[in-house]
């Protein structure tokens, strides 16, 4: 399966691109992002998109102005499954979203028809409803509530158009940058009609307006610039609107022995309302369904990983800790373990990289081997060099994990810690800034067949040890900004315990992040030797 993302702009200027799925690709107003969109309206890491298992998927950063996935906004920080022909909206852009799916069908579009006159259709036809009319237009209005797809529903309009005009081919188009538009359904009144007839690209670009067109025959056409050439004497086009966006185009013609009715107008501009009425619909239902899958794949993997992690807050002999871990919106893995040996309690947290179930799984499989091996009595640093040769024996070359672990001496003394790749622990000493834990060890888990090296660090009575996940560090603000390591280090220096260690980081996190969901994972954790209670 190809699972190549394509964006092509249908609002805004832009060229296209095309993604593979190995690496996020980024939205925003900043120079640095993989799509950049340069408008004051645009926040500067607006959105991301990611590969999970083959399913690209939307996450909106918690943007200022917000991100639509067909007319619908996504709510911050919740990713959304995305599907072939979506249109995203990132106002003032709008982007299509190809993934290589169900092939469109096309009619092609006439070249500029510089002869024909085109009137916009005055209101008081608009207004003027017959009965037999607003019949047909209530039995379409119901059978399009329970229309499943947007095909579906484009059938009901298409044939409802006909029931009432008396055009004689009649179109429900989505509009595509070029020279071909995508139909979405097409019935004709007289089946000897060629359907591949084109249609009148300044009509199309008249009801781009947002206004209701018409092109009727006239003396002066010159026949050559026009579709009148061939043999189409009117046409109609209605805009279909969701919310205040042109979604598509319902679209009429006939040819000279048909004559349109006066009123046909009046009746395909309520159909029009209908069909966006009907399009919201399935779009909201369409996309709860894929925000819900996806929620419970993540509820899943959170179920896991938090059976897996030690307690909020315990003991293990004169060794204290308080922990708080809060899930991000997307699966991953933060990796917690906590037990005792016979050289002393050990303690590791560490982050998988990537997203998804598979990146789930890893988790638990690191956080089960390397708390088998601790238990059982192996050295730190035996201990990390064999869960790095399992992971690189059960796993490919994309999945790997940021790792820190450590033992901790029975007298609080002594330290020896290993870092594979995760960098993010400090000392917090009493009347003293904390300072960062600068230790040897290697590459992150999963990367490089290579022995690791240990630190051994000498502890004050008075010491604790802070660790934390990248999610806490890589937190951005609406603005776009990392908290970073600074201001971590700097909200903790007059902190009284472990307790007091962890409520600042997380109140400084959730400052930073102004009420908006967290991107990923958040886990933090201070250890604390427990001196006079022995």
């Amino acid at each position: 399966m190809n699972a190549n993302l394509k964006l092509l702009f249908l609002k805004g200027q832009g060229e296209s691109f095309e993604f593979s799925p190995d690496k996020a690709v980024t939205i925003g107003r900043a120079t640095d992002s993989v799509v950049h969109l340069n408008d004051a309206h645009v926040s500067r890491r607006h959105a991301t998109l990611n590969c999970i298992e083959g399913k690209w998927t939307l996450v909106d950063n918690g943007s200022r102005h917000g991100t639509m996935i067909n007319g619908t906004v996504l709510p911050a920080q919740e990713p959304c499954v995305m599907a072939h022909g979506d249109q995203v909206g990132i106002a003032p852009y709008v982007l299509r979203v190809d993934l290589g799916g169900e092939t469109m069908t096309l009619i092609h579009v006439s070249s500029e028809d510089s002869a024909v006159d085109v009137k916009l259709v005055e209101q008081h036809e608009l207004e003027n409803l017959v009965g037999r009319r607003l019949k047909v237009l209530l039995d379409v209005a119901a059978k399009m509530q329970e229309a499943p797809d947007e095909k579906s529903l484009a059938t009901t309009a298409a044939s409802a158009l006909l029931q009432g005009t008396g055009f004689g081919r009649a179109m429900v188009l989505r509009g595509q940058e070029g020279s071909a538009c995508q139909v979405l359904a097409m019935e004709l009144r007289n089946k000897n009609q060629d359907p591949d007839a084109r249609i009148s690209r300044t009509l199309l670009h008249a009801a781009a307006a947002g206004k209701p067109v018409r092109l009727e025959d006239a003396a002066e056409m010159n026949m050559s610039e026009s579709i009148m050439g061939e043999g189409v004497t009117a046409a109609l086009c209605i805009p279909i609107f969701l919310g205040v966006n042109i979604e598509g185009f319902l679209y009429l013609d006939s040819t000279s022995e048909l004559k349109p009715g006066a009123d046909d107008a009046a009746f395909a501009q309520a159909l029009a309302q209908f069909v966006g009425m009907g399009l919201g619909e399935i779009r909201r239902r369409d996309l709860a369904v894929r925000q819900k899958q996806i929620q419970n794949e993540i509820a899943s993997a959170h179920d896991v990983q938090l059976r897996l992690m030690p307690t909020d807050e315990g003991s293990i002999g004169p060794w204290r800790w308080k922990l708080h871990c809060e899930p991000g919106r997307v699966v991953a893995g933060d990796i917690i373990g906590a037990g005792e040996g016979e050289d002393g309690f050990w303690f590791f947290l560490g982050d998988v990289a990537g997203k998804g179930m598979g990146a789930g799984m890893l988790m638990a499989s690191i956080q089960a081997f390397l708390a088998a091996e601790l238990e059982r009595g192996r050295s730190v640093l035996e201990a990390m060099n064999a869960t790095n040769s399992y992971v690189r024996r059960h796993s490919s070359e994309s999945e790997f994990a940021t790792l820190m672990a450590m033992r901790l001496s029975s007298d609080g003394r002594r330290m020896r810690m290993v870092d594979a790749g995760h960098a993010m622990g400090a000392i917090v000493r009493a009347g003293a800034p904390a300072t960062i834990l600068e230790c040897r060890g290697g590459p992150p888990i999963g990367v490089l067949d290579e022995s690791y090296s240990f630190s051994e660090f000498e502890l004050q009575p008075s010491d604790r040890i802070l660790i934390f996940s990248d999610g806490v560090c890589e937190q951005r603000n609406a603005d776009g900004d990392e908290l970073g390591l600074q201001r971590v280090l700097d909200c903790v220096a007059h902190s009284r315990d472990e307790h007091d260690d962890v409520a600042r980081v997380m109140n400084l996190l959730r400052t930073h992040a102004a009420g908006a969901p967290f991107t990923d994972d958040v886990s933090v954790a201070s250890l604390r030797f427990a001196l006079s209670e022995g």
